[in-house]
């Protein structure tokens, strides 16, 4: 089982992101996350912040103070940018990461977002199906080609491609706290994991039952991956019947992994405390000290 975390970059400086990256590797953690905004609507603010640095350059900045951990996405909002665009900025953080990039992707949520970047929110499914597949095949050929509804190239060179072949794992995330089934359908299509936002541990089974049931139909069952993404909530004490996923003492929150892994997953990510900088590096403490050897 591999571990990450997600870090609440709305609320941290590039230093502290760095900071907390930089210990994550140290205490022997599997992968560093982080989400992605442009503009911050009230909606976003409301349950977030309004400090988004660009995930690209942010990446690749930690890429360069880190050696051994996996840097990833959770998730790239596929509609805000240009295909292309993504798929350059991609291949180039896997470049200087030294093939350590992890593209988590998403369709948004935020309407009013899209709103002001111009973009057809009721679209953004069909966009980002359209995305993924143009990013594929511009990672797959120095000069590659692509005929789709939203995107087309062809005769140009696109380089540099990933380090990783054939591409760097695609993560498909949807709607948090609910099993989105046009992300489960988009993953069994086109992805290499489903990355599900705080879902119950009954939610996260079945939806990765149905997953794999659709990918099966495609040939591409055995394919497939799970990634789950919930809040790391320890607590002293155990909290017993009624908890959320991942809530409680040590003992139950890995008994909450050992049962996702079970299912086949070869992740688990969770989003860190919203309490500040010390008690995010705590909470990762835990996680690498007392949850994962709990689990082992």
């Amino acid at each position: 089982m591999n571990y990450g975390v997600v870090l609440p970059i709305w609320q941290l400086t590039i230093a502290d992101a760095e900071s907390l990256t930089s210990r994550a590797e140290q205490l022997g953690l599997d992968g560093v996350f982080v989400p992605d905004h442009i503009l911050a609507k009230p909606a976003t603010t409301q349950h977030y912040g309004g400090h988004w640095p660009d995930p690209f350059s942010l990446l690749a900045y930690l890429a360069g103070r880190t050696q051994r951990i996996r840097l990833g996405a959770s998730v790239i909002v596929l509609p805000y940018r240009s295909a292309l665009v993504v798929a350059k900025a991609a291949a180039t953080v896997d470049q200087a990461s030294g093939g350590r990039f992890i593209f988590g992707v998403g369709v948004g949520w935020d309407e009013a977002e899209f709103e002001d970047l111009r973009l057809p929110f009721r679209e953004r499914g069909r966009l980002s199906d359209d995305y993924i597949r143009a990013i594929k095949a511009a990672w797959a050929n120095d000069v590659p080609e692509y005929k789709g509804s939203h995107v087309s190239f062809s005769g140009a060179t696109f380089s540099p491609r990933p380090l990783q072949r054939p591409h760097p794992p695609i993560w498909v995330g949807g709607a948090p706290g609910a099993v989105s089934a046009p992300a489960v359908r988009r993953c069994a299509e086109l992805g290499d994991a489903w990355h599900p936002l705080g879902l119950s541990l009954d939610d996260v089974e079945k939806g990765f039952a149905t997953l794999r049931d659709l990918a099966a139909r495609r040939g591409r069952r055995d394919a497939l991956g799970l990634a789950p993404r919930n809040l790391l909530d320890l607590s002293e004490s155990p909290k017993g019947s009624g908890r959320a996923a991942f809530q409680g003492s040590v003992a139950e929150v890995a008994s909450d992994v050992r049962r996702v892994r079970a299912l086949g997953a070869e992740w688990m990510t969770f989003d860190l405390p919203r309490a500040g900088v010390s008690a995010m590096v705590r909470a990762m403490e835990r996680l690498a000290g007392e949850v994962k050897p709990a689990v082992a």
